[in-house]
């Protein structure tokens, strides 16, 4: 299945909200971070395209019209190669509200620590699907954290002006009439006016607040089940 929706916005951003917004609109399914925690075989695909810039796109987007979040975020340069008419979406927030979202959410979530990752190795033993989570965090913590953000996540101005470059730079390289920056807040009108389609009669669907995303997680870090975003 072609990619038809890209959105290049981080984690934290409405990236939650706007798959269900697109999956609601028919561009569904919609790759997210969320897939991977439940389907990890696909994180393979994801470290192939991070090291080589290329993989097999019919195999990671199979069932997928559309993509949000981490890690489809930063990989729009292979992604507008493989699908040239591809609609790219800059979902943003304020650099300063992201950020501590980020620190209360998807930061502590990630095991950094050798005994942490033995821990996540352990429970394995018994459940496989936490070795599924320890491969989909060990994704975010090499190419969000380590790659994109330097290691130095908490150090918080670097941190935000890497944000902001991001933005800026997709802002120069996508061109312009693929381009809509977006924020949650605005709802349904601009996105279904780029999108060319038709608003729905439905509230917009603001999904994945913060104690959601605590809650969610802490349950799939506790018993391995699936990873469900409300």
């Amino acid at each position: 299945m072609a990619l038809e929706i890209l959105a290049v916005g981080v984690p934290r951003t409405g990236t939650s909200s706007l798959k269900a917004a697109l999956n609601t609109l028919g561009f569904g399914g919609c790759m997210h971070m969320d897939e991977l925690f439940n389907q990890p075989h696909l994180v393979d695909y994801w470290i192939e395209l991070y090291e080589t810039g290329t993989t097999d796109f019919d195999a990671l987007f199979d069932g997928y019209r559309s993509s949000t979040d981490f890690p489809g975020c930063f990989q729009y340069k292979p992604l507008l190669n493989q699908y040239p008419d591809l609609k790219v979406i800059l979902n943003y927030r304020d650099p300063a509200s992201w950020y501590e979202s980020m620190m209360k959410t998807v930061y502590p979530t990630v095991p950094k620590t050798a005994e942490a990752k033995a821990m996540l190795a352990e429970k394995g033993k018994d459940n496989p699907r936490f070795l599924g989570i320890a491969k989909t965090l060990a994704l975010v913590e090499v190419y969000l954290l380590n790659r994109h953000y330097g290691g130095d996540f908490l150090n918080r101005e670097k941190t935000i002006a890497t944000y902001l470059d991001h933005c800026e730079r997709v802002r120069r390289e996508v061109p312009a009439g693929q381009l809509l920056e977006w924020e949650v807040s605005q709802g349904w009108e601009p996105l279904c006016a780029f999108l060319g389609v038709p608003v729905p009669e439905e509230d917009f669907p603001f999904k994945n607040k913060r104690a959601d995303f605590q809650a969610q997680l802490g349950k799939m870090l506790s018993g391995g089940g699936k990873l469900t975003i409300k």
